[in-house]
C-alpha cells in the first residue's frame, strides 16, 4: 500500500532525482502580435528525454518535500517551496518511478503539495515543465493546472529550435471566485 510521508531535510537534502520520459511531439507557440496559443506538432517517432534534479535545493525558499513509499521503498517524490515575494507555492520537483506511473501516485503527491500551499496561505500553486513533455502537460491539466506563462530562452538560446521551451503552469488556491 502506498503512503505519502514528509521527507526530513537533514536526511533527504541533495537526494538526486533522475527524470526520464518519452514524447511523441511538442507544443509550439503560435504567436500573433500580442496573442499566442499552443499548437501540438508530432515528431513522427517517440523521443526519450532525461535530466536530473534534487530535493531541497539551496535556491528554494523554505523548501519541503514528500515521498510516496511502498513499504520502505521511495517510489515518488514532490519538492515544493514558498515564493513569498508573490505569495505563490512552487512545485520544484515531481517524479514517480516509471514502473509505478499510472497508479495515481503523482496526483496524490500533487494533492499533498497543494495542501501545503493552502496551509502556507499561498494564492496559487505553480510549476514548470517543458513544451515537449506532452504527458506531463496532459497530467497537469487533468489535475487542474493551466498554462500561465512561458520562456522561449530559459534553458538555452535555442530552446524553441530544440522544441523544449519552459512552460509555466498554475492552479489557483484561492477560494472560488477570489482570483
Amino acid at each position: 500500500m502506498m503512503e505519502i510521508r514528509k521527507l526530513a531535510e537533514e536526511k533527504w537534502k541533495g537526494y538526486k532525482l533522475h527524470f526520464s520520459y518519452t514524447t511523441d511531439g511538442y507544443y509550439d507557440f503560435d504567436v500573433r502580435g500580442w496573442a499566442f496559443g499552443l499548437v501540438f506538432h508530432p515528431y513522427g517517432e517517440e523521443r526519450e528525454k532525461s535530466f536530473e534534479g534534487e530535493l531541497f535545493e539551496d535556491w528554494a525558499e523554505s523548501p519541503s518535500a514528500f515521498g510516496a513509499f511502498e513499504g520502505e521503498k521511495l517510489v515518488g517524490a514532490v519538492g515544493c517551496a514558498r515564493e513569498s515575494w508573490n505569495n505563490r507555492f512552487r512545485v520544484t520537483e515531481l517524479l514517480v518511478d516509471v514502473p509505478f506511473r499510472g497508479r495515481g501516485i503523482g496526483s496524490a503527491l500533487l494533492a499533498r503539495a497543494e495542501e501545503e500551499g493552502r496551509r502556507a496561505g499561498a494564492r496559487m500553486l505553480v510549476l514548470e515543465t517543458q513544451t515537449c513533455n506532452r504527458r506531463a502537460i496532459d497530467f497537469y491539466r487533468k489535475n487542474g493546472f493551466a498554462p500561465i506563462g512561458f520562456d522561449l530562452c530559459s534553458y538555452s538560446d535555442e530552446d524553441r529550435e530544440r522544441t523544449e521551451v519552459r512552460l509555466e503552469m498554475g492552479k489557483s488556491l484561492a477560494p472560488a471566485g477570489k482570483i
